[in-house]
């Protein structure tokens, strides 16, 4: 692949930002220096000490440069969610992903993380602080946030595990690197040296015959590890049935076996996420840490049904009538494994300054089975299982962190400064399936239908994809902070990387808080920053086979998704992929009141440049040009990542705490708002290797181009109250999703969908006397079974009724809060 340099930040943009100052950056921050950073909140306040984005100690969300909110683990927890993605939908008005997207691929979409309306891979995720691998999977699938991201998968982290969670809402590429583009989220595990405790929960929707019930245990455990250091262990397992709510296929009478067919979210079986942390001082100013995280689980999800008396070839082979009389539905297995381990040493003192020296290294696999299959050129003896290859992204990472405070006369406070050096070591390596899967067997011959086709498989890996590439990445950092008056805190962030694959590039961040009154500051931010495109992005390419007839005869057609830059994308427009790079700017307004009651309002642009997209699926039946181009290689569909699109978010969130003492109780309230909106500000068109320029409206069509700028709502508002009195807590929750758009192929069948109610309860009580410790609690997610609009029935741009997965489909799969409605769950907990 052939090098480029990311644009450097311009001389005269470091030259604003050594003037106006900045927040401190920090490539990798040590979670626990100090026993004040170990605890979310305090006993008596609202606010909360941070670790993301700052390392000068004891900074609290308030007093940050730049938005952080604090989510505890007790909060998480009354959410109801049985993971941490879902209960981050239900508690930050920022966060958005969808909830149950559906399908056979769903199965393998990570849970992960949207911020400010983009990509899940414009989130950066730490744990402890340090970078996490992301996923070795992604979905072509039209998601909100999801279609084509390599994501973290936030539900292999159990909730039980979790200290807290901090949520960085700004631009941090200066401070943490590549993918910080829309945020960073920081997972703090817990360390505790004593107690402990499990817990059961039991989930399931409220109207008979949509399935989804759950079962989960999870538990913790802390340990003492020598004389002043801690062990912590935690776990959960669980499963999950699945989960569907659709309307009978009406091509289909009513006493077919598949009228009423599945395709919902997929069935979770064998989930089991552990966790250990640990830290053990070996001196006074020394102490080793190390944590780990290993998760299973294997998912199946079911894909369209596909009839045995439909058009296509596939389905009138004999062979596939004799062991599919009814039809079928295909379904999608896939094996999920995953590990990571993070060790170092952290020294220092007062006097010398402090130190980390760490190193990690996680892998995520999947591995992928279609059951239900049948490749007809092998006769009656074509198995209906067949193994479809896997996907590994590996990451190593290593780095060496310094900090300091220095007394300096004319500064209002001790000058803190950081530096420190990065590494990276990134591998993709995708695995062939069995041949059986996509190669032709002895029964092939093209001109006798029953022997023709390969299995209609939704995705595989062949030989032709099998590969394995990697790449290195070093980088390092400078940065200050100080108080220049007591009301005026400013810093400055710089940092530079290289990448083997993609060259270097600078970027640089610049923030300042003043303080008008002890109780009200303004804060702000500027700052630029890229994303390189992530290996799996690079590495990935699938295929899936139809039989179609053409001219009279059967055909075997390949869609495929492409490498970036590939002979055959560079022939429809693909080039090589380059790095995203934006520009951030955010200001906000802090007000506090005493210690229980507070307020945020920030409002934010990010530009972003040579966007990462993935392409239409480019067919030769709606670009007929590409039938003569793609024909040698037996292609009809293909999709592939590219930079065409420039686009700007705006968006402003507000956030607001209170706390009440009534008669023998208390009262939390909180609300939180947030509104973006992304455009299109540039589309560039492309030329092929041959010297055709092809539009970029055709690269990147309406449909696509809608998942950027209209599917997420505009504005998502969340309200929470908390009542506690004796051994009795109350919690409440409401959500309001605004409008937002799904674009069609045709503006015909564009559909806006109207705003969104969602409301949660739970009830708990907690035991005393010889029960202490005893917990139980009942809930609700979306209490008053709240629905987004139904899709229609009728294609509007034909007058016909809607066929397929369109006809049985009641709701979008983008609805962010789907469309199964109420579930209730019960959980009883002990702790020690």
């Amino acid at each position: 692949m052939p090098q480029r340099s990311p644009t450097p930040l311009p001389r005269h943009t470091l030259l604003a930002l050594l003037a106006a100052a900045c927040t401190p950056a920090f490539a990798q921050t040590p979670v626990a220096t100090a026993a004040a950073t170990a605890t979310a909140t305090t006993a008596n306040s609202l606010d909360a000490v941070v670790v993301t984005g700052t390392r000068r100690l004891g900074t609290t969300s308030l007093d940050a440069p730049a938005p952080v909110d604090v989510l505890s683990a007790e909060t998480l927890q009354s959410t109801g969610a049985a993971d941490l993605s879902r209960a981050l939908i239900s508690l930050s008005p920022s966060f958005s992903a969808p909830s149950t997207p559906n399908g056979g691929f769903a199965s393998s979409i990570p849970a992960g993380a949207a911020l400010r309306g983009l990509s899940a891979d414009e989130v950066l995720v730490l744990i402890n602080g340090k970078r996490r691998h992301v996923g070795a999977n992604f979905t072509r699938q039209t998601l909100a946030g999801g279609r084509g991201a390599a994501a973290v998968d936030l539900s292999l982290i159990p909730v039980s595990a979790i200290e807290r969670v901090e949520i960085l809402r700004d631009g941090a590429a200066a401070q943490y690197g590549s993918d910080a583009i829309a945020g960073v989220i920081n997972i703090v595990l817990k360390s505790r040296e004593d107690g402990g405790g499990a817990s059961y929960r039991w989930g399931g929707l409220t109207h008979e015959g949509r399935g989804g019930e759950q079962h989960t245990i999870n538990g913790w455990k802390g340990l003492p590890l020598g004389s002043d250091g801690f062990l912590t262990l935690a776990f959960d397992a669980g499963q999950r049935a699945k989960a569907n709510n659709t309307r009978p296929d009406p091509s289909l009478p009513e006493d077919h076996p598949f009228r009423n067919w599945a395709f919902g979210s997929p069935q979770v079986k064998d989930q089991v996420n552990l966790v250990a942390n640990a830290e053990l001082q070996l001196t006074a100013d020394t102490t080793l840490y190390a944590f780990g995280t290993w998760a299973q689980r294997q998912t199946l999800g079911e894909n369209f049904y596909e009839s045995n008396t439909a058009s296509s070839v596939l389905a009138q082979s004999v062979y596939f009538q004799q062991r599919y009389p009814k039809g079928r539905i295909p379904v999608n297995v896939y094996d999920l494994s995953d590990a990571a381990f993070n060790a170092g040493v952290r020294h220092g003192n007062a006097r010398t300054g402090q130190w980390d020296l760490s190193a990690n290294l996680g892998r995520n696999t999947v591995k992928s089975t279609d059951r239900n299959g049948i490749n007809p050129s092998y006769g009656p003896d074509s198995p209906s299982t067949f193994y479809t290859g896997s996907r590994e992204n590996t990451q190593a990472n290593a780095a060496l962190d310094y900090s300091r405070d220095l007394d300096v006369a004319a500064l209002a406070s001790p000058l803190t400064i950081a530096a420190g050096v990065t590494a990276r070591w990134e591998r993709y390596v995708l695995a062939a399936g069995d041949p059986i899967a996509y190669t032709r067997g002895p029964f092939y011959n093209p001109s006798q239908v029953p022997g023709v086709g390969v299995p209609g498989l939704y995705s595989g890996i062949t030989d032709q994809d099998a590969r394995s590439i990697s790449r290195k990445v070093a980088g390092a950092y400078v940065s200050a902070e100080a108080k220049l008056t007591e009301q005026l805190n400013v810093g400055l962030a710089l940092r530079s990387e290289h990448y083997s694959d993609f060259g270097s590039t600078t970027n640089g961040k610049a923030s300042l808080r003043y303080e008008f009154t002890p109780g009200i500051a303004l804060r702000s931010t500027v700052s630029n920053g890229y994303r390189a495109p992530s290996i799996v992005q690079l590495g990935y390419s699938a295929y899936s086979v139809q039989t179609a007839t053409i001219n009279g005869q059967p055909v075997d057609v390949q869609q495929r998704t492409l490498l970036p830059g590939s002979p055959v994308a560079s022939l429809i427009g693909g080039t090589a992929l380059r790095p995203e790079k934006s520009k951030n700017a955010s200001l906000g307004l802090v007000w506090r009141l005493g210690t229980q009651a507070s307020a945020t309002l920030d409002v934010y642009q990010i530009d972003i440049s040579d966007r990462i997209a993935l392409s239409e699926n480019l067919t030769t039946t709606t670009l007929p040009a590409l039938a003569p181009i793609l024909a040698p290689f037996g292609i009809n569909s293909a999709a592939f990542f590219t930079n065409v699109l420039d686009t700007r978010t705006r968006g402003a969130e507000l956030t607001s705490k209170v706390r009440l003492a009534l008669a023998g109780s208390q009262l939390d309230l909180n609300l939180g708002y947030a509104w973006n909106q992304t455009r299109i500000t540039h589309a560039r068109d492309v030329a092929t290797s041959t010297g055709t320029v092809i539009p970029a409206i055709q690269i990147i069509g309406r449909n696509t181009r809608g998942l950027i700028e209209e599917i997420t709502p505009k504005s998502k508002l969340v309200l929470g109250a908390t009542w506690q009195a004796g051994g009795w807590t109350v919690n409440g929750g409401a959500r309001r999703y605004g409008s937002w758009t799904n674009r069609a192929t045709s503006a015909l069948d564009d559909k806006t969908y109207s705003p969104q109610w969602v409301l949660d309860a739970e009830l708990a009580y907690a035991f005393g006397g010889a029960l202490r410790g005893l917990t139980v609690a009942a809930g609700a997610i979306n209490l008053l079974d709240s629905y987004p609009d139904e899709n229609p029935t009728i294609v509007a741009s034909t007058g016909k009724a809607a066929t397929g997965s369109g006809a049985i489909t009641k709701y979008s799969f983008n609805a962010p809060e789907g469309g199964l409605g109420t579930q209730v769950y019960a959980r009883v907990s002990y702790s020690f």
